[in-house]
């Protein structure tokens, strides 16, 4: 029991140990209109698993997803950088026009 216990410790040390991740993103084009496709590019650092709400019901664990908007409109996209047991967030408002 006690080695199960020192072996836990020490993964959960190690998970911790990586660089805090640094979340950033860009998308294009820079003003679609509904029913265009976007493609974002992820150039977040330190990173090795990313997770998107691209803001229409849509989630993406893909390193540069692509999404479409099919309705005008605002939309919030997050993306979260996971490295270990440390992460960033980067949130920003794509405006969509018909």
């Amino acid at each position: 029991m006690k080695k199960l216990i020192t072996l836990c410790c020490i993964c959960f040390i190690l998970q911790g140990c990586g660089k805090k991740p640094e979340a950033n993103f860009t998308w294009s084009p820079q003003n679609p209109k509904a029913g265009q496709e976007v493609q974002f590019t992820n150039s977040s650092t330190d990173a090795k698993k990313y997770d998107w709400n691209l803001g229409n019901m849509k989630i993406s664990s893909e390193k540069n997803p692509k999404n479409t908007y099919s309705s005008a409109g605002d939309y919030i996209v997050d993306l979260t950088a996971h490295n270990g047991l440390k992460s960033d967030t980067k949130t920003i408002t794509i405006n969509v026009t018909q």
